[in-house]
């Protein structure tokens, strides 16, 4: 087996939790081999550590477990079957049949994604190391779960930061154009060969579910997608606007509303931005406005102009929002840290001349649990805010 030897700089920051080495905290690579298994040690020859190594990323190691145990199959097997059980106990099966099952290293499998579609699985192997153990993960998700159909995608570009091919195939079973998956009390159509990320974005479903029981009135949902948030909170809500760019998006949430008997939706083809500034010439207004945005800082790079866009969306969705109504707010980068963004919405209400007031502060659903120590698995920021009057 491959053996690291870490820096002191390298062993402090391990020591603080954080489940990552990066190569410039290396000492010594002995015999390591892309995509494998290794040791890590300090610099006397005591053991720390296992985990993936990768001779392509800036993430040299990824930790698998501080014990000396065997990692084989069952062990992997295990790992799949507790991060099942973590889900099961907090109830998030109750609330849907469409969850994350594994979330990388927040459940001890570094750089595997599972999301779990009814009994249709798709996968991310987001490192040469996961790649390696594709078989094994395949295998131990049969004995688990009998599954329908697994599906590999490895469509994002985070793989080229790996040296990693960008693939999306099938790999088990028949997977149907649209599978028909429940959110509460909801149905929606689901295509987990072309939708985003894996499908559908399940991180918000907590989220969307409190929405539905607090937004009355007229509703704008700004970036709908396919339209979950906007069908949730239609049922209380006397009409709901659902506003996105994508054509193919807007016809599935169309489909999705007839599944559901949903009548006083309409969906509107546009840019979000073009949207907010007309509404304002027109004088709208809104009892509830939900703003689900993609991530506008993808990189630290990107921060500055991240934060005009999402000043500039809240800015116009205050105006307007009614007195008493109420905002639902999001961001989904990471690099955009929940302090940046609270200070973003305090600068929107100050320009606006408006006062909120925090309902809920929320993130991820809880099947995308955030390790305390590491801090790059807890990405989302979801806000309810109410517009009040003194």
């Amino acid at each position: 087996m491959g053996r690291l030897v870490i820096s002191a700089k390298g062993l402090a920051w391990l020591r603080r939790g954080h489940p990552w080495v990066y190569r410039d905290d290396l000492e010594k690579i002995e015999d390591a081999s892309p995509g494998n298994i290794v040791i890590l040690e300090d610099k006397k020859g005591r053991f720390l550590a296992q985990g993936f190594y990768s001779s392509q990323s800036k993430i040299a190691f990824r930790l698998i477990t501080y014990s000396a145990e065997q990692i084989n199959a069952q062990f992997w097997k295990r790992r799949i079957q507790e991060a099942y059980l973590f889900r099961k106990e907090r109830g998030v099966l109750k609330q849907t049949n469409a969850y994350r099952l594994i979330y990388g290293e927040a459940d001890g499998i570094p750089s595997l994604i599972v999301d779990r579609y009814d009994n249709h699985f798709v996968l991310q192997t987001l490192s040469l190391a996961a790649d390696n153990l594709l078989t094994i993960f395949i295998q131990a998700l049969h004995d688990l779960f009998s599954p329908a159909s697994i599906t590999l995608r490895n469509d994002l570009h985070v793989r080229a930061l790996e040296g990693l091919p960008l693939e999306k195939r099938v790999l088990w079973g028949n997977l149907p154009a649209r599978v028909k998956i429940f959110e509460g009390k909801l149905a929606f159509w689901v295509d987990l060969y072309q939708g985003q990320k894996t499908g559908a974005f399940l991180d918000q479903r907590e989220n969307r579910l409190l929405a539905a029981q607090l937004l009355q009135g007229n509703i704008l949902d700004a970036f709908c997608y396919q339209g979950w948030f906007a069908l949730q909170v239609a049922k209380n809500s006397a009409q709901v606007i659902g506003v996105d760019s994508s054509a193919e998006a807007l016809e599935l949430a169309k489909e999705n509303a007839l599944l559901n008997g949903i009548s006083n939706v309409e969906l509107v083809k546009d840019n979000v931005f073009d949207f907010l500034k007309e509404a304002k010439k027109k004088e709208k207004n809104f009892q509830g406005i939900i703003l689900d945005p993609p991530a506008f800082a993808k990189s630290k790079e990107d921060l500055v102009t991240a934060a005009r866009g999402y000043k500039e969306i809240n800015v116009r969705a205050l105006h307007l929002l009614c007195p008493g109504g109420i905002l639902v707010t999001s961001s989904c980068s990471y690099n955009l840290l929940e302090t940046r963004f609270l200070e973003i919405l305090r600068e929107c209400a100050r320009d606006t001349g408006t006062t909120l007031k925090i309902l809920y502060k929320k993130g991820q659903s809880a099947d995308h649990p955030v390790l305390l120590n590491f801090p790059e698995s807890s990405y989302l920021k979801c806000f309810f805010l109410e517009k009040i009057n003194f």
